[in-house]
């Protein structure tokens, strides 16, 4: 399916495990309205789907357009896909969407072009094209969550691999020792610096007995701690916190200089919650890239916060658009 040239504007989609957002935008990335619903991931997609399309819909009605004005969707769906096809191959955290075709329905209800891509290299299009590096010709993206996502612009163009399975910066090796990741790998970046490992390690430490202002904040059992909590305590100058944020700002450090060292990029852009974390996260992952990169690699690469912020997603589906219309010519 091609795209329809004849509209004047776009639907970036970003599908997450709680919400999907859409929004409406011109050809030049400006918002015109917004959708959001919950997902209902754990609900199958014989719910999810129509969660989907309802928030696009909500999005066109918000933003006072009619289907005919769209040139097509954009999506970014967590996992494993076929793309050109729109069939997720697998996907974390959303139950039965192994081999599901998922843009099918979606074009058949709505009569628009729909594709779709991996969450986080469509996220790293939007901060690409429209956010922090718009001025740059090669890019890592890194998002910090409840798992650690990554995506690779080289000369301009997505890397995806052989089977769209590059990018999975969040899997490599960086303790062989460590903490075991949900795919079964022991210490890789995820394992050791994603949102459970996190607060594991907080946990440990007050189970040992450590001091913290913490514990006047949480429940008996610590079972409502947050990396923002930690964070916020670390700003605070508690400990305690800091150490676990010392601790998760040197595995994200190691993992930010291996991609340096690895791709020579002109910039690597962290986003995704957990980096809103400010000086007690960001210190450390800046002193252990310096301490680990490669010179002439880390002298020419920029490190920086997302400019998009939670808007990366649905920029990024709008670039996916732009870019089947500019290979239409």
């Amino acid at each position: 399916m091609t795209p329809n040239l004849s509209g004047n504007c776009i639907i970036g989609v970003d599908l997450g495990g709680t919400n999907v957002r859409a929004a409406v935008t011109d050809r030049e990335g400006s918002i015109l309205g917004e959708g959001r619903r919950p997902s209902m991931a754990m609900d199958g997609p014989q719910v999810t789907i129509p969660e989907i399309i309802q928030a696009i819909r909500d999005a066109i009605s918000d933003a006072g357009v009619q289907a005919e004005d769209v040139c097509g969707i954009g999506m970014g769906v967590p996992g494993r896909h076929i793309s050109k096809e729109g069939i997720v191959v697998w996907s974390p955290n959303f139950k039965d969407w192994g081999g599901l075709q998922l843009l099918a329905p979606i074009r058949d209800e709505l009569g628009i072009p729909a594709f779709m891509g991996n969450d986080v290299n469509v996220a790293a299009l939007g901060e690409f094209r429209f956010g922090a590096a718009r001025d740059v010709n090669s890019m890592v993206m890194l998002t910090l969550g409840t798992g650690i996502g990554g995506g690779i612009i080289l000369d301009g163009k997505l890397w995806l691999g052989a089977n769209e399975g590059g990018g999975e910066i969040g899997h490599q090796i960086i303790n062989p020792n460590g903490r075991r990741c949900g795919c079964g790998n022991f210490g890789d970046l995820e394992g050791e610096a994603g949102r459970d490992a996190i607060i594991e390690r907080a946990l440990r430490k007050i189970y040992m007995g450590r001091k913290t202002m913490l514990t006047q904040q949480l429940e008996p059992k610590f079972l409502d701690l947050t990396p923002a909590m930690l964070a916020e305590a670390a700003a605070q100058g508690d400990k305690l916190a800091i150490e676990v944020m010392e601790e998760t700002g040197y595995f994200v450090g190691i993992g930010v200089a291996n991609a340096i060292n690895f791709l020579n990029v002109e910039m690597v852009v962290i986003g995704g919650g957990i980096s809103a974390a400010g000086s007690a996260l960001w210190d450390p992952i800046m002193r252990t890239v310096r301490a680990n990169a490669l010179k002439e690699a880390v002298e020419v690469c920029q490190i920086v916060p997302s400019a998009l912020g939670d808007d990366a997603g649905i920029m990024g589906g709008v670039v996916l658009v732009l870019q089947e219309m500019e290979a239409c010519g």
